[in-house]
């Protein structure tokens, strides 16, 4: 097993990365079970943090959340105190993106498809989740805040 480092936006436009950098599409099959891409994202404090007041679920949904999953009482943002610098952040939390490169890509792949395409094939084929979904999962249990969704994440 190899673990390697490129930096892309997301875990698709990897793929397109490796083709772009003169690797046959072929070999890109071959050697790729799963891509992962990740953001580093500020927690909300724990110390301060309280309901946000200012978002609606008009605003969660235009960021992607579905209305049913809309609930502004679970968005959390820190007011700020001596533990956390009066910033309402402490600590990190990994935001990630997980694409399994199954035959179904693999195909997908060596048709030449755009990173786009790819993203769509994989959310429709294997229940991918883009970077966007796991920092609203993220900010729906109150572990970071709206502002960090929109920091380190792209619009799906």
């Amino acid at each position: 097993m190899v673990l390697s480092t490129l930096h892309t936006n997301d875990a698709p436009s990897t793929i397109t990365r490796l083709l772009n950098m003169g690797i046959e599409s072929f070999l890109v099959t071959a050697s790729l079970n799963l891509v992962v891409a990740q953001r580093l994202g500020r927690r909300v404090c724990t110390n301060c943090a309280a309901p946000d007041p200012d978002i609606t679920k008009e605003q969660l949904m235009d960021m992607g959340l579905p209305a049913d999953r809309a609930d502004v009482r679970k968005v959390m943002k820190g007011k700020g105190c001596s533990k956390c610098g009066n910033t309402g952040h402490k600590g990190r939390v990994g935001i990630y993106e997980v694409l399994a490169i199954t035959d179904v890509i693999k195909e997908a792949i060596l048709n030449g498809v755009s990173s786009t395409e790819l993203k769509q094939i994989a959310i429709e084929e294997a229940g991918f989740k883009t970077m966007r979904a796991s920092a609203l999962n993220q900010l729906l249990n109150g572990i970071t805040s709206v502002s960090e969704v929109l920091r380190v994440s792209a619009a799906d």
